[in-house]
Order: C-alpha cells, then sequence, then structure tokens
C-alpha cells in the first residue's frame, strides 16, 4: 500500500509546511512535530498502520525539501546538561613530592629515614 503514495500539495501554514495526499484512496495531512531533538512528519489519516504512516512521513520531507522549503529546527525545550569537567587527577601513590617520594598515609622517604636514624 505505500507504495503509491501521491503528494498533491506543499503549503505553508503558521509558517510551517503542511504536506497532503493520497495513499490509494485514502487522503493524509502530514505536519512538522517535534520529537527531542529531532523534526519529524506527523500524518493524519484514518485506517492507516504504522509502517505506512512512516513511509508517508519520508515522502512528505523528500516533497518539502522538493519545494526548496526548509523544516523548522528543533528547538529544545530544555537545554541539555552541560557536561561535568574532569577534576584533575590526585598525585598517584609513589609520586615525587618536594623533599621525597610520598608514601600512603602523607609519609615521605625522607621523615622515615630521620625516623629509623633517631631510633
Amino acid at each position: 500500500m505505500a507504495k503509491d503514495i501521491k503528494v498533491t500539495e506543499v503549503v505553508v501554514v503558521d509558517g510551517k509546511p503542511l504536506v497532503r495526499g493520497t495513499v490509494g484512496e485514502v487522503p493524509f495531512e502530514a505536519a512538522t512535530k517535534q520529537w527531542g531533538s529531532k523534526m519529524l512528519m506527523n500524518v493524519a489519516a484514518e485506517g492507516l498502520d504504522r509502517g505506512t504512516r512512516i513511509a508517508i512521513g519520508h515522502a512528505a520531507k523528500r516533497a518539502v525539501k522538493a519545494a526548496q522549503m526548509v523544516l523548522p529546527e528543533a528547538v529544545l525545550k530544555r537545554p541539555r546538561k552541560a557536561k561535568a569537567e574532569e577534576a584533575a587527577p590526585e598525585a598517584p601513590v609513589g609520586a615525587a613530592v618536594e623533599g621525597g617520594v610520598e608514601l600512603e598515609g602523607g609519609l615521605s622517604l625522607e621523615s622515615l629515614d630521620a625516623a629509623l636514624a633517631a631510633a
């Protein structure tokens, strides 16, 4: 049934493209609809299955482009969250610090040497 999609007109209503046509004997209208960050064609017709409505939507988008019109941009109602900055990595255990090498617990080799010499 989806093979006999015929677009009869493409008009602009309220600044948005509206596509009218037929699928066999069934008339349809396809208007733009925002779905998240995408702009889709919402098909209004009686008794059509999902696959046929999807095929009509694709044909309607092609007809809008052929008429040299542009689909409205999908503007997000709530902007996406900004990605969190990665925290600076902490110095790994055994990293060189001023006055020696830092060990677990905040000790350094110099403080261990001084403690052993005093003992």
